[in-house]
């Protein structure tokens, strides 16, 4: 273990005796803002300077505004300084992490954090969400009991990080790739020619064998062999030549074609390594290099991948998957094909288990 990684394991260790002295205060509100501060102090430090952190309102240029939030992440180098002078309400641009902070999580509380992250994703967020608590008041799995409580958890859901202390840690990944660096467009057209029973080699075979035909040489007119040679030079080009080819389907580059991979991915361990893993991710994503390696121990994490879900670039939602024991099968094995027409175009994905 670095000492790095040493001295922030005491931090999160004192910060959590200072939750169980919290637990005495009766006043609810008082209690829930001692419990921001603390976690809210330990993530300033693994925060590069440029990057503040602040409670508030969160506003769009048109004026709509969200819930008030525990607290926020944003970047103080953008801001013009007209709206420094003011911060009670901080534009949504600026805002690269939303936070809800509770004591103990229940069913209640994840359905109104719900809530206050879809107000604030109406008016424009696209930051990370970060629900975090200090306890539950359940043993289960707090990834399950979230997806029974958001329609859009596989691929659009309200909170985009999900972290009990010392419990357990899951965080929504989407990544984007393009169809041709799956299926080139050799693969394509090879596939496409299947399925619609195109032999375009067996067109080039033919030619050949006309070619070779003196009979049926002699009964063609200039033109009509000219014309004959013509073909079988532009077949054979396309047959030899498909890989650098500019492909339009539907009025649609081959290249520009992509979809999107959805994963809910964490760690579930009764340490420091959950909240340690909160840290280093929010570092990670803040940071040029990722200096959030260091709040982690040598300890290899069991890190599951819970749910898999691909989108095509038209909204097409197929390999839905949700295991709350982690998926037994490597989501990213897939196979797909394409679907296309004059109305409407769709990418199909299967997993190959």
């Amino acid at each position: 273990m670095s000492i790095i990684s040493e001295k922030f394991n005491a931090k999160i260790n004192f910060f959590r005796q200072n939750f169980e002295v919290n637990k005495d205060i009766v006043h609810n509100g008082v209690k829930g803002g001692l419990n921001e501060i603390e976690i809210s102090s330990i993530i300033k430090e693994v925060i590069p300077q440029k990057y503040k952190i602040a409670k508030g309102v969160i506003e769009n240029s048109f004026g709509n505004q969200s819930n008030e939030t525990d607290f926020f992440i944003y970047d103080d180098e953008i801001l013009p300084s007209y709206i420094k002078n003011d911060l009670a309400f901080v534009p949504v641009e600026a805002v690269k992490y939303n936070f809800e902070v509770k004591s103990i999580l229940n069913s209640t509380e994840i359905k109104t954090t719900i809530d206050k992250f879809e107000n604030f994703k109406s008016i424009g967020g696209r930051s990370p969400t970060v629900l975090f608590s200090f306890s539950s008041d359940i043993q289960g799995s707090e990834l399950s009991r979230y997806q029974k409580n958001d329609n859009n958890f596989l691929i659009n859901p309200a909170i985009t990080v999900l972290c009990t202390s010392n419990k357990s840690y899951y965080y929504k990944e989407s990544t984007e790739h393009f169809i041709k660096d799956h299926l080139s467009v050799e693969e394509f057209i090879k596939k496409f020619t299947e399925v619609v029973g195109m032999d375009i080699k067996g067109s080039v075979n033919a030619f050949d064998e006309l070619m070779k035909n003196d009979a049926s040489l002699n009964t063609m007119t200039r033109s009509q062999f000219a014309l004959a040679i013509k073909s079988s030079i532009q077949i054979s080009r396309l047959v030899n030549n498909f890989e650098g080819m500019k492909l339009t389907i539907n009025k649609i580059e081959y290249d520009r074609i992509k979809f999107k991979c959805h994963k809910w991915i964490g760690i579930e361990s009764n340490d420091n390594n959950v909240d340690l893993s909160l840290l280093s991710g929010i570092s990670n994503s803040l940071s040029k290099g990722n200096f959030g390696n260091y709040l982690l121990n040598e300890k290899a994490f069991d890190v599951k991948i819970f749910s898999i879900a691909y989108e095509d670039m038209w909204g097409n939602v197929s390999c839905q998957d949700f295991n709350e024991d982690g998926l037994t099968y490597n989501p990213n094995t897939v196979s797909f094909s394409f679907e296309t027409s004059t109305e409407a175009n769709k990418i199909i994905f299967e997993i190959e288990k």
